[in-house]
């Protein structure tokens, strides 16, 4: 799109369910000077406060001969009852087009599953010295190259120059559980929305943001779309004191995120958000889209000869199956960081009981601020490629040990990221 839009004409467009409500005064406006950019605005009325809709945004041009779909947006394509804005990257979607007049309509689908089906991805491509990393939100998942084809996965975007997130609907289930009390955990975590990396941070991401390359599996064939692993939280975040100091530094990964993509919210998962996006709405010790067979497969099968320099190794991202709700390697792999410090259940139990009241489900809980060990400790998740029984597979399985220790850095420790909306 090479002009400015010279003129807009809103349509307002009617989505109904068995509560009705009706989209109505919608107006778009290019912005200036033109990046290919349309803000549109809309009021959703007659919903219930807390409902969620899917946006989807049209146009049309030519007396309404050509039609145009959005599927690339700069802000969240989701919103609620009241006024809304979302910003459609036309120029993204059609960057060929040249016209001066459209007609925008919105149309707002309901959202009840359990995790949206939006994505928000973040462009690397510019590298480590780069100022600014485009995002993007989108309905379309990510095109992967096959994993049948190992040597396309290194060269993939999706796995290497791009970060992929996928939004997780906020939810209550069962916390900290245990193999006895399946279903039922020991107490109840109550979760607002977010997004959550459909990957663990591959080495070509690391190298992309901190210009280095410090895992230990680093045969050239391989390495870029292998998990990052050898790195801890003061290259995380820049020390390993949180919830006390919950500042970023920012000459860590985190601080150069929020910097380049103007995202505050960028950071490790809560171990409530990891584990949550990890049962997938399950309640059970696997998620039931697995078997222990899968997960002994998966654990058994990274010792694979992918590096030419080991006999066992990290496996390439999405070379395994995905949870229901899209999500690769939340067994097996890397262990993953999680922001939380490490404290023993118990001690988690009472802490809960006494912030939320006995019985009370915790709210967006980040566990306390004190820890078992003169040495700050941090908790992991998920089971590593040297696991050799599935038990550190458990969605509630936790880990921690010198690994996780200020300074200490472990082949077997990786990390994902969160975002909230």
């Amino acid at each position: 799109m090479k002009k400015s839009i010279g003129m807009m004409f809103a349509a307002c467009a009617l989505a109904c369910t068995a509560e009705a409500f009706t989209v109505k005064n919608v107006s778009a406006a290019a912005r200036w000077p033109w990046n290919g950019v349309l803000d549109v605005d809309f009021v959703i009325d007659g919903a219930a406060a807390g409902d969620l809709f899917r946006v989807e945004v049209k146009a049309k041009y030519a007396e309404g001969a050509k039609k145009l779909l959005g599927r690339t947006y700069v802000s969240e394509p989701l919103c609620g009852r009241g006024k809304n804005r979302v910003s459609w990257d036309v120029g993204a979607d059609y960057p060929e087009l040249n016209i001066r007049d459209m007609q925008v309509a919105v149309t707002a689908h309901p959202v009840n599953a359990d995790a949206c089906d939006v994505y928000m991805v973040i462009d690397l491509s510019s590298g480590p010295n780069s100022t600014k990393y485009p995002v993007r939100y989108t309905f379309t998942p990510p095109n992967l190259a096959s994993a049948d084809d190992l040597v396309a996965c290194t060269k993939d975007p999706c796995r290497t120059t791009q970060m992929w997130f996928k939004r997780i609907k906020g939810n209550t289930f069962p916390f900290y559980g245990t193999k006895d009390n399946e279903g039922e955990g020991r107490f109840k975590v109550r979760l607002s929305p977010y997004y959550i990396g459909i990957f663990e941070v591959t080495q070509q991401q690391w190298a992309q943001v901190m210009d280095a390359w410090p895992a230990k599996f680093t045969n050239v064939t391989w390495r870029a779309a292998r998990p990052v692993e050898n790195i801890n939280y003061e290259d995380v975040i820049g020390h390993n004191n949180y919830p006390e100091n919950k500042t970023v530094s920012e000459n860590s990964f985190v601080g150069k995120m929020r910097a380049r993509t103007g995202i505050e919210a960028f950071n490790l998962p809560t171990e409530a958000q990891w584990e949550s996006a990890c049962r997938a709405g399950y309640t059970k010790s696997f998620n039931d889209d697995f078997t222990t067979a899968d997960v002994r497969f998966k654990l058994s099968s990274n010792n694979l000869t992918y590096n030419e320099d080991t006999a066992s190794g990290t496996a390439i991202v999405g070379t395994y199956k995905a949870n229901k709700w899209g999500l690769y390697n939340m067994y097996g792999n890397v262990m993953e960081m999680c922001l939380d410090a490490y404290a023993t259940l118990d001690n988690l139990k009472e802490y809960y009981a006494t912030v939320y009241g006995e019985g009370n489900p915790a709210i967006d809980p980040t566990g306390p601020a004190t820890c078992n060990s003169t040495k700050r400790k941090h908790s992991t998740r998920g089971g590593c490629w040297y696991n050799s029984d599935i038990a550190y597979c458990y969605n509630y399985y936790r880990d921690f040990g010198n690994r996780n220790n200020t300074g200490t850095r472990h082949n077997g420790t990786g990390a994902r990221f969160v975002i909230a909306p």
